[in-house]
């Protein structure tokens, strides 16, 4: 590497578009960043199987989706994210850029170890995971620590109360974590510091400062990052569950393409004023998200098709 550069930004996705610059000009950068309440999606994952999305537009929790593999993380203001990006020479070498931060930690006493795959451990439990994408000559390099997290949040982020799921998607495996907050004592900002210039002085870099042009060239790469086709439509999904209520018990079936619901179904032993298949029908076509469905149901009183059923219970049942 030959420079780092100094992102104050706690948006995702500013974070991620001026990545993507650096990677897109071949740049040899180094960045650490953070982000406010972000749940980041790896590139193959299907958002529907790993996020509880009621929950995350309730909570004002941003939903990004990685140009890199790997699993789904919660991230806030209380962790912090890395970025390497370096020559192509280095894809796949995960080790390489997980030593440059198990180095400074050690430096502060600490006993990390590089694991598996793609994570950094402390007495056996995860601190940081890793995960990089190509992008013409460079290898883009990032990862997460773990300094302290909103165990709340992540968990009702992470923990999508939907039964039985099919198809391609990838399904995140629950790993055991632990903190930084909890092993050393240290101020998040004097932690964050000492990586950070630790590896610029390990690496003697350069700081690289933007200027006017190139601040424009990354915002407009935001966009790329904020598109709801991107961020959703990843794959074709499945799901048949039931849920069981005063009225009767309500069995949903759909399937979602692309973020379209490509069929709708619901059955059950509730009573119906009106066909329920008509109700249905009214779904197909549209977006998977909460505001998708909130346009369906402005026109239509439900409990006439679900009696008992109101919109509320109706939302939770779809999107808990």
């Amino acid at each position: 590497m030959k420079y780092y550069f100094n992102n104050d930004s706690v948006d995702p996705y500013y974070n991620f578009a001026v990545e993507y610059f650096f990677a897109k000009h071949n740049i040899p950068v180094f960045i650490l960043w953070r982000n406010k309440d972000s749940i980041l999606l790896g590139k193959n994952q299907n958002i529907y199987r790993e996020v509880n999305l009621k929950y995350t537009e309730e909570n004002g929790i941003n939903l990004v989706r990685r140009l890199s593999g790997g699993g789904c993380i919660y991230t806030d203001e209380k962790n912090m994210q890395y970025t390497f990006i370096e020559s192509q020479n280095y894809a796949n070498d995960f080790k390489h850029f997980a030593n440059m931060i198990i180095n400074q930690m050690k430096k502060m006493g600490l006993n990390p170890e590089f694991s598996g795959r793609n994570d950094i451990l402390i007495d056996g439990k995860k601190i940081s995971g890793n995960a990089q994408y190509m992008k013409n000559s460079m290898v883009v390099h990032h990862g997460t620590i773990l300094f302290d997290i909103g165990v709340e949040k992540m968990m009702h982020s992470l923990t999508p109360q939907k039964i039985k799921f099919e198809g391609k998607a990838i399904k995140s495996v629950e790993s055991r974590i632990t903190t930084i907050n909890d092993m050393i004592d240290m101020e998040y900002g004097e932690f964050f510091n000492k990586i950070k210039n630790g590896i610029i002085e390990d690496n003697n870099l350069e700081e690289y400062v933007l200027n006017d042009s190139e601040k424009e060239e990354v915002n407009k790469y935001i966009d790329l990052f904020k598109n709801e086709e991107f961020i959703y439509s990843k794959g074709e999904t499945t799901a048949n569950y039931q849920r069981k209520h005063k009225f009767g018990v309500v069995e949903y079936s759909y399937n979602i393409k692309d973020n379209l619901i490509d069929s709708f179904k619901i059955e059950g032993d509730f009573f119906s004023n009106k066909d329920i298949s008509e109700f249905c029908d009214m779904f197909v076509g549209k977006a998977m998200t909460i505001d998708g469905f909130h346009n369906v149901l402005n026109d239509v009183n439900i409990g006439e098709y679900i009696v008992g059923m109101d919109e509320k219970v109706f939302l939770g049942d779809i999107f808990d």
